[in-house]
This record gives structure tokens, sequence and C-alpha cells, in this order.
């Protein structure tokens, strides 16, 4: 049997699967799904509000400092959220528990991994049964 696919550090093979450093065999994966990591929203908010404040502050007391300072914490919280990517983890359900095998922020590699791992997970327990 050949190797089924090797793509960005990601191994399936008869073996198993091989991510991260971490070799997991074939007979111990059960079930694999990819999730999805959201932003985090509470730093950026709470830094765009305290930027606000210092502006409206700034701009109540006729404060040039205070005013620059709250375009800059503005700002500041508004790169914050626009640099946090959406990233997407590969889990792997084993006899052990739950394990990370993946992060990544491109979705179609995490879903096509998980596909393959689960397809390969259905073969390897038809074949089990077989035998």
């Amino acid at each position: 049997m050949q190797t089924p696919f090797n793509e960005r550090g990601v191994t399936l093979s008869r073996a198993g699967l091989s991510a991260s450093g971490q070799m997991i065999p074939l007979r111990d994966l059960r079930a694999v799904r990819a999730v999805r990591i959201e932003r985090k929203k509470p730093v950026p908010v709470v830094l765009a509000l305290i930027g606000l404040a210092v502006l409206v502050a700034g701009i109540v007391t006729c404060a040039g400092a205070a005013l620059v300072l709250g375009v800059m914490i503005i700002v500041v919280g508004y790169l914050s959220w626009i640099t946090q990517d959406v990233i997407f983890q590969l889990m792997v359900d084993t006899p052990d528990g739950e394990r990370e095998m993946l992060i990544t922020k491109d979705k179609e590699f995490a879903d096509k991994v998980a596909a393959l791992v689960a397809e390969t997970v259905t073969k390897h327990a038809a074949t089990k049964a077989q035998a």
C-alpha cells in the first residue's frame, strides 16, 4: 500500500496518522472531527471601549494628549481584531481520549484530512471485521 496522503507535515499511511510530531496507529483511531475556533472578542472590544472613553474624555476636557491616546487605543483594538485568524483543529478520538493532531488556518485542508482519516478508519474497521 502506498501512502494515501502526505501533505503539509501530515501523513496518513497503513501504519497510522502522523502529524505535529505525533504518531497514532491506525488501530487506535476511533473517530475524527475538524473543530472551528472563533476569534477572541473580549480583548479587542475592551481596548476599543477604553480608547473611546479616553477619546470622549479628551474631547470634554480639550486635552490633545487624551485625544491622541484615545485614537491610538481604538486603532490598537481594531488591529487586534483584524489580525486574529479563525483556526481549525483536527481532533482524533483514541482509546486514551480525544487528542489534537493539527492546527491550521485552512478550512479545506482540515476538512480534507478529517474526511480521509474518517474514510481510512471506516475501511480499517471493515477489514478488521471481515478477518
